[in-house]
């Protein structure tokens, strides 16, 4: 194989190499014949501070490094630009959630072509403390189920019912939670926009691509996304040993399943924390303004029926 070589500084005295996250997500991977006995890997790698192309060579394909991976490089010696790729010694897979990583850091564009939307999730997630940063992180270690939060609507037919909907959805009634609560003084930020962040997160395996459009997956007509996303989380911190006070942990899920005026038989409690009011009040003030917005008149009158609003939205003109 004829390549093209360029030699790199080498990474103890390359400020970028030394600056690269150490943190990657495998963005894209192909695997080619190098000779008889060897394999040529090419990966893009993406981080929000940076993306770069590696490649190296091995006799037996890690069959686990997939893209949407997390991953760390180890470098080969002196780093060598080879046909516009850095070779390296080998990309590590990362099984175990890290709790200082900011997954939101990590979402390549081509999963979310919205950026903004992406920045204000990763500033929602930086206001997280370590416990509930490591639970998010390790709910959502797995690439393919991240993807889907991220990419996938909060409705059928609803509210936010295009793609990223779900995600500008959790976005929106976090950003409204936290505003909420730093007006109350007996509020724990923390379990506040965990809850919003994570609320809807079953809907990632609620809904599948059917014969012509979306539709209900079997988990989605038998569990639903409130029953999932305890699944989740009691899976995540069994496996990964996230260290949560018992306490946090109650209230996080009474804010998950709490339901103002559920029947007593199905064993939903009333909201009796602040948190859970919020995050059920910020909730429905973000469906029920994307339903008006969308359904809204050009001036001032009525819109167009959706059921979920109950009839026509009525509207006023903005002043002047």
């Amino acid at each position: 194989m004829n390549e093209f070589r360029t030699a790199l500084v080498a990474p103890s005295a390359d400020p970028v190499v030394d600056k690269l996250p150490p943190i990657l997500r495998i963005q894209s991977l192909v695997r080619l014949p190098f000779d008889a006995r060897h394999t040529l890997n090419r990966a893009v790698l993406f981080h929000e501070r940076a993306s770069l192309t590696v490649e190296w060579i091995t006799r037996h394909v890690d069959v686990r490094l997939t893209a949407g991976s997390l991953v760390s490089v180890r470098w080969l010696g002196r780093p060598v630009s080879v046909n516009g790729a850095v070779r390296i010694s080998r990309l590590v897979l990362l099984e175990r959630p890290h709790p200082a990583l900011n997954l939101f850091d990590t979402v390549p564009t081509a999963w979310v072509t919205e950026r903004d939307l992406v920045k204000r999730a990763a500033a929602l997630w930086a206001l997280l403390p370590r416990s509930f940063g490591h639970l998010f992180n390790a709910v959502f270690w797995r690439g393919d189920r991240f993807h889907r939060y991220l990419s996938g609507p909060s409705s059928l037919s609803g509210h936010h019912a295009e793609r990223f909907g779900n995600l500008r959805h959790s976005v929106e009634v976090a950003e409204r939670a936290f505003e909420l609560g730093a007006r109350e003084r007996r509020v724990h930020p923390g379990v506040l926009i965990v809850a919003a962040l994570l609320h809807d997160a079953g809907k990632a395996d609620e809904y599948q691509l059917g014969y012509r459009k979306l539709e209900l997956s079997d988990r989605g007509k038998l569990v639903g996304h409130r029953l999932t996303i305890l699944e989740w989380i009691a899976v995540a911190r069994a496996m990964h040993r996230v260290i949560l006070p018992e306490v946090h942990y109650l209230a996080l899920v009474h804010a998950l399943t709490s339901a103002k005026g559920a029947p007593a038989w199905l064993g939903l409690r009333e909201p009796q924390s602040m948190e859970a009011i919020i995050l059920g009040t910020a909730d429905r003030l973000s469906g029920q303004s994307d339903l008006l917005e969308r359904h809204a008149p050009a001036r001032s009158g009525f819109g167009r029926y959706h059921p979920h609003l109950g009839g026509r939205p009525f509207v006023l003109a903005p002043a002047g």
